[in-house]
């Protein structure tokens, strides 16, 4: 029996993918994903328009195993996604949620000797919509089909 960790990554979908185009990365062993979404509230008897406009911030904290022999070339992946996303803005698809336009705050590495050939991965991301309704949109494109997939099979 051998004491390697391994993924069979072709065999099922990933829990959550980064993409910032050309560059995605597939994360499979998600152990946490935290999303915090805060509201800043428009003061009593503001406008009917400014009360109608989103004010949230959305942060989104996950951690995650790259496992096996790529998990070098997605740990370099991922330190350019964060690099170049806060440009284009990075691509989250996960089964919690779905967002364009992330940006990469923070994102940590750590290897164990009690996981041989792991590297586990933090990543916080905050959303920076463009002004207009896409993101809404897309996030609620994005659930309708998680949703019907889900339930398909």
């Amino acid at each position: 029996m051998s004491d390697r960790s391994f993924v069979e990554e072709f065999q099922h979908l990933p829990s959550a993918v980064l993409v910032d185009l050309p560059l995605a990365v597939p994360l499979f062993a998600v152990s946490r994903m935290t999303l915090s979404e805060s509201y800043a509230l428009p003061p009593v008897g503001a406008s009917a328009f400014r009360v109608s406009t989103s004010a949230s911030t959305d942060t989104v904290s996950l951690s995650a195993l790259l496992v096996g022999p790529q998990r070098l070339l997605w740990k370099k992946s991922l330190e350019l996604i964060a690099a170049s996303g806060k440009v284009a803005g990075i691509t989250l698809v996960s089964t919690l949620v779905t967002r364009t336009n992330m940006q990469v705050t923070e994102l940590s590495f750590t290897a164990a000797a009690q996981r041989i050939d792991c590297i586990e991965v933090s990543i916080t991301m905050r959303h920076v919509p463009q002004p207009g309704p896409l993101d809404a949109l897309v996030d609620l494109g994005a659930t309708a089909v998680l949703s019907i997939a889900e339930f398909a099979t």
